[in-house]
């Protein structure tokens, strides 16, 4: 049985019946209850941004009659309850989704209203009592849009409720049921005002196209260092100054990844010419001196390239590049390093596949990367696929993803080995993306679940407002920032 709030019910909750209803192989019915009432003038609101900010209409947010749902009342039976609506008007046994303690919808437009992510928490009440069974850190792509917050929540909420009813159909109960669970406690729920926040981010709109037409905006940089670190030890990343890789202002290099092959070190990156707005591969020899020369395309395709992922597999230099644009995840042979790829398989095919980043242990190949499902981001939710052999077949490590947290999900570089455990690099895109860098240690990987423990996050000092991608290798440490087109010098 589905609780509903038949004023207040949206595309979103009729996907996620779908979805659980697929889930549990079995038919469900719907009763309607009242739920708290939503922010006024939030639709009126979401319709201004999507003609004022020129943004596709959110479907998940569009509003249904419950006849559209097309489920039969409930007669009061039922052997699985899930609150859509977020109601206080019951007491008997369910599952309530909610954000800040209210509907999703509306809980997630009042985080972004005070400059949040939403937390999205799913809640098994027995007998009374609150335990909560999940909770998922998702991100807001667009802060000066309500609807981006408000879609990105809903479609994680989909995926949660059909992996709870998956497990539940599984044999697990209301009283034992887990799902991944950030440990970030969320601010206390604040109702915002729709009508204040639009006319504000509207303003603060035309006042970043304005000030874009009198001054060049700071973007990605690569920047390197000689590695006095070590192998085997957590970097550290302001301890000492960082060389820029210069540009010619037509173009920004990221995601860099640097390998020693063949006698040589080379530093392979993303860059995005302006001109073109599609990212390619490109490489640069370094010397004892840094870069010898400027980087050159290596890798060009129809659709957009980055996060040149290379690795060194008995003798042979290969590449998983992001190919996400093409819902692929394509590995790449060296054929002549560093200038000349070639694909040689396909490693997952149909799916938006983030920063896949490569790891074997216990003899099988683990690839983790964020995965963005339909209506939502590739920022936050956490996803390891494993295979025998590099060329696969690649299945999913477990059900449903490893974690769902916008501050930590998202890959960003090779892992490697600290003492007996391997410690993995990982974006913090809260507040914006690539705003912040970290290091955890994973602390389990197996078909069971995912775990791993944050060992250090850092955020770069004024003016820099990112920090994105952590490598080393041949003696280099890399790293990528936003930083002023004039920037000589890198000290996070």
């Amino acid at each position: 049985m589905f609780l509903i709030d038949s004023t207040d019910l949206r595309r979103w909750q009729a996907e996620a019946i779908t979805g659980v209803l697929a889930a549990i192989g079995a038919s469900g019915t719907i009763a309607t209850v009242a739920g708290p009432s939503p922010a006024g003038l939030l639709d009126l609101c979401l319709a201004f941004e999507s003609l004022a900010f020129r943004r596709p209409r959110s479907e998940p947010l569009d509003r249904l009659s419950p006849a559209a749902l097309n489920l039969p009342p409930s007669d009061g039976n039922a052997d699985i309850v899930i609150d859509l609506a977020a109601t206080t008007e019951v007491s008997f046994d369910r599952l309530l989704i909610t954000v800040g303690g209210v509907g999703v919808a509306a809980g997630a437009a009042d985080a972004v209203m005070a400059g949040e992510e939403p937390f999205l928490d799913l809640v098994a009440v027995t007998g009374g009592l609150h335990r909560l069974v999940g909770r998922w850190h998702v991100a807001v792509e667009d802060r000066r849009h309500l609807g981006s917050g408000m879609t990105t929540a809903a479609s994680r909420a989909i995926e949660m409720l059909t992996l709870a009813a998956s497990r539940l159909a599984a044999g697990a109960t209301l009283h034992d049921l887990t799902l991944p669970r950030v440990e970030t406690e969320p601010r206390p729920h604040r109702p915002g005002s729709p009508g204040r926040f639009t006319a504000a981010a509207f303003a603060r709109y035309l006042a970043g196209r304005l000030e874009r037409l009198v001054r060049t905006p700071p973007n990605w940089a690569v920047a390197w260092r000689i590695d006095e670190t070590g192998d085997n030890a957590l970097p550290v990343i302001a301890d000492r100054p960082w060389r820029r890789l210069l540009d010619d202002g037509e173009r920004f290099y990221a995601d860099p990844f640097v390998v020693r092959y063949g006698g040589r070190t080379t530093l392979l990156v993303e860059e995005f010419p302006f001109a073109t707005q599609k990212g390619i591969i490109s490489a640069v020899e370094l010397g004892a001196d840094g870069p010898i020369g400027t980087p050159r395309p290596v890798i060009e395709t129809g659709c957009h390239l980055s996060y040149p992922f290379v690795f060194e597999e008995d003798g042979t230099l290969y590449m998983i590049p992001e190919t996400s644009g093409r819902r692929q995840v394509q590995l790449w042979r060296a054929v002549e390093f560093p200038d000349r790829w070639e694909p040689v398989a396909v490693l997952i095919d149909d799916i938006d596949l983030g920063d896949a980043t490569l790891l074997r242990a216990d003899g099988r190949y683990h690839l983790f990367g964020t995965v963005r499902p339909n209506w939502g981001s590739s920022w936050d939710g956490l996803a390891v696929f494993t295979a025998e052999r590099l060329a696969g077949p690649w299945a999913p490590l477990f059900a449903g993803p490893a974690k769902v947290d916008v501050a930590s999900a998202r890959p960003a570089g090779r892992m490697f080995p600290l003492g007996k455990s391997v410690v993995r690099p990982f974006q913090d895109s809260s507040g914006g993306y690539g705003a912040g860098l970290g290091f955890a240690r994973v602390d389990r990987l197996d078909a069971s679940g995912y775990a791993e423990t944050p060992l250090v996050t850092l955020r770069p000092a004024p003016p820099l407002s990112g920090l994105h991608t952590y490598n080393r290798g041949g003696g280099f440490e890399v790293i990528d920032v936003i930083a002023d087109a004039d920037a000589t010098i890198v000290t996070p």
